[in-house]
C-alpha cells in the first residue's frame, strides 16, 4: 500500500472509497483522531497486514494535536491507558522512525513515515464515537474499528 499512497501528489488528491460517509456518521477531521485508540482489524486483503495481525492482533495508536503519531501491535490485550501511553512514548524515543498524520481532504487520513506517505485510509466517525478506517479508492479492502481509550 505504501507505494500506491506515495503515488499521490498530495493527500488532498487521495479519494475516500465513497463520496458520502455512512449513514449516522461523518468523515473525520484531524481533531477527531487526536487521542489514544484501541484498534481492531476486521478485514485486510493485503498480505502483510493480515500476517502482522496474526502475530499481534491488538493495536494501539496515539495521535497528538501537532500531527505526530505512534502505534504498536501486541499479542495480548492491554487495558491500562497509562501503560499503553508509556509504551508508545518509549517506542517513539527508540524506534528511529518519525510518524505524522494528516487529513488533507474530507475523510482521507494519510500517515507519513519519515516524511513519505506510508498508509492511507478513509476515516469516518460514527455517532457513538467509534472511528472506522476503510481503504482509499483503488486500495485493497480493509476495515479497522477504533475505540477511544482517552
Amino acid at each position: 500500500m505504501a507505494a500506491a499512497i506515495a503515488g499521490f501528489a498530495a493527500p488532498a488528491m487521495a479519494q475516500p472509497w465513497s463520496p458520502l460517509p455512512p449513514s449516522g456518521g461523518r468523515y473525520c477531521r484531524y481533531a477527531d483522531v487526536v487521542g489514544l485508540w484501541d484498534s481492531t482489524l476486521q478485514r485486510a486483503d493485503e498480505q502483510g497486514v493480515a500476517q502482522q495481525n496474526a502475530v499481534a492482533p491488538h493495536d494501539y495508536m496515539r495521535f497528538k494535536p501537532d500531527g505526530s503519531m505512534m502505534y504498536f501491535g501486541s499479542s495480548r490485550a492491554l487495558t491500562d491507558p497509562v501503560q499503553i501511553g508509556a509504551r508508545l512514548d518509549e517506542l517513539d524515543r527508540t524506534d528511529g522512525e518519525s510518524y505524522r498524520a494528516e487529513i488533507g481532504a474530507p475523510g482521507v487520513l494519510i500517515i507519513r513515515r519519515n516524511g513519505t506517505p506510508f498508509q492511507g485510509f478513509t476515516c469516518t466517525l460514527a455517532a457513538n464515537g467509534r472511528m472506522f478506517w476503510t481503504e482509499l479508492k483503488g486500495q485493497p479492502p480493509l476495515r479497522r474499528t477504533q475505540v477511544r481509550l482517552r
